[in-house]
């Protein structure tokens, strides 16, 4: 009887409770956070060093978007194989994730401005819904959330910044011609505004109604707004996309997965390294019109991942309760 109670007890012990794997994820970003942040510095730096005349303004972008930005786009891959299981499932899913992004490679270069607009539709939607606050709120909040966020990354620089927002887009897609679209930007624009004036003024009032000190992720969309205004929009949406939308993703996706340790999604954080170095090789050397359109092209093959990657992560919140 002695003995059956201590092998009850020793198996009891050795699997690991919710404290310990809570620790595990904790360390685990703690190192991939750290490690991040030396990468973006050394190659800020470094890249200083060899390209001296290109503004380090790009060259925190380009870090940014190799080292945070676009592995939180690679965790697709992991979290397929998270829900799918079965090698025949994953391939099945893989395969219509491609299928979803080939029509509008297809059809962009046909038409441009819809699919631009269509893209972005798609990208500001996805930006709101995942970076909602977790916090169990009432469904009007989060409504007003929703409402506060959907058109902040685009529509304020294109009020405050509207020269340069058009100089982007004609940068990114000559072709694009959005400025039969300006009062509708302006519109969605300023309701924004007016959302998060009415979302930051709840969030107080709750905060003094419940005796709690008001959380500062509570004035995100807020914070977001005064990016948006003030900054210049190439830089604005770079700090956004790689430091707000992209780190929030990753933590959430390592909080709700299943890690046995690092080095099993270091080959999806390590994926968009072979990838970029082309893509900053053409940025910097594009002066010929071919490599102006290998360039412009790559760009709309990162554009149109954006379509499947925002519907692989609306259903993982249901299947692997992402945030």
């Amino acid at each position: 009887m002695k003995m059956e109670h201590f092998h009850l007890k020793l198996k009891k012990s050795s699997l690991p409770d919710r404290q310990s794997l809570a620790s595990f994820k904790i360390a685990l970003w703690t190192k991939i956070a750290t490690t991040v942040a030396v990468l973006v510095f050394l190659s800020t730096i470094c890249l200083n060093y060899f390209f001296p005349n290109l503004d380090y303004r790009i060259n925190l972008l380009i870090t940014g978007l190799i080292f945070v930005g676009m592995p939180h786009g690679a965790l697709d891959v992991y979290i397929l194989k998270q829900i799918l299981k079965t090698k025949q499932r994953f391939l099945i899913g893989l395969l219509i994730y491609i299928g979803v992004l080939i029509p509008i490679i297809i059809l962009w270069p046909l038409y441009p401005t819809v699919c631009f607009l269509f893209f972005l539709g798609y990208s500001l939607i996805h930006f709101a819904d995942s970076d909602m606050q977790e916090s169990a709120s009432p469904a009007m909040i989060k409504a007003i959330e929703f409402l506060a966020r959907v058109s902040l990354p685009f529509c304020l620089p294109f009020i405050f910044h509207q020269s340069e927002t058009i100089e982007i887009v004609k940068w990114i897609q000559p072709q694009v011609n959005i400025m039969p679209f300006k009062s509708i930007f302006f519109f969605f624009g300023y309701v924004s505004l007016i959302f998060v004036a009415v979302y930051t003024v709840l969030r107080f009032l709750n905060s003094y109604k419940k005796l709690k000190d008001i959380e500062l992720k509570s004035l995100e969309p807020l914070l977001i707004s005064v990016l948006f205004i003030l900054i210049n929009p190439l830089l604005a949406f770079g700090i956004y996309f790689c430091f707000i939308h992209s780190i929030k993703h990753v933590v959430n996706v390592l909080q709700n997965i299943k890690i046995n340790s690092p080095l099993t999604i270091l080959p999806y954080w390590l994926i968009p390294l072979s990838g970029l170095p082309v893509l900053f090789y053409l940025y910097s050397a594009n002066q010929d019109i071919l490599g102006e359109r290998v360039f412009q092209y790559i760009i709309i093959v990162l554009s149109s991942l954006a379509l499947p990657h925002a519907l692989l992560i609306r259903f993982g919140k249901s299947k692997l309760m992402l945030k």
